[in-house]
């Protein structure tokens, strides 16, 4: 590998565009672009390009299903939220997860990407300053951007290009509870999955 030292200033351009162009279209490349400390595994690599074809349109709805602290969330509720959105400024989110501050947190981790200057490099949009909640956000001069709420709360009057349900259940009582357990698929039924757009995509996404 050349070292920065060996490469002439047109050179070092040309390599930052050709990188900044791959960010574009590679998920996990992106990440290392906005996240100076992330981590590469093996295992986010076959999860970044199924949300690659999430994306696409190629996968309608992912199931996840990783342990606990092996970067699932990170890469599927921050990162990809804003990735998607830079590749489709026009089109919306919902994110939920077992509690609304839970989800508003993801959120607020998304909207700090897309409000940063390397994304604005990447992409050339941003955060609409009027519009900026923590659980409702918008990408000035376009139609998308992304709402947060909690598992059993209401999405009245906003629909979903992209839905993801981030561990839906809290823990092991929840888990084991039947009404609960009632009570969060009849939410599916009749909230997050009416929500979705025509050729919209879901994700669930917990550990076992």
């Amino acid at each position: 590998m050349l070292s920065s030292t060996t490469l002439s200033q047109k050179d070092k351009l040309e390599f930052l565009k050709a990188y900044f162009e791959l960010a574009r279209r590679r998920l996990l490349k992106f990440c290392f672009v906005v996240s100076r400390f992330y981590q590469y595994a093996r295992h986010l690599e076959f999860l970044s390009e199924a949300l690659e074809k999430v994306e696409s349109g190629e996968i309608k709805k992912l199931m996840i299903f990783i342990p606990p602290r092996h970067g699932k969330s990170e890469l599927t509720s921050c990162h990809f939220p804003a990735w998607f959105l830079g590749r489709n400024p026009d089109k919306r989110i919902i994110h939920a997860s077992y509690s609304d501050s839970v989800s508003n947190e993801w959120s607020r981790k998304t909207r700090e990407i897309v409000e940063s200057d390397l994304f604005y490099a990447l992409f050339g949009v941003r955060t609409d300053k009027e519009s900026r909640a923590v659980d409702l956000w918008n990408i000035a001069g376009h139609r998308g951007g992304l709402l947060s709420l909690g598992v059993g709360g209401s999405a009245t009057g906003h629909g979903a290009d992209l839905f993801i349900i981030d561990d839906p259940i809290k823990n092991h009582m929840e888990a084991e509870s039947e009404t609960y357990r009632e009570r969060l698929l009849n939410w599916y039924r009749s909230v997050a999955r009416t929500r979705l757009e025509p050729n919209g995509a879901i994700i669930i996404m917990m550990a076992r």
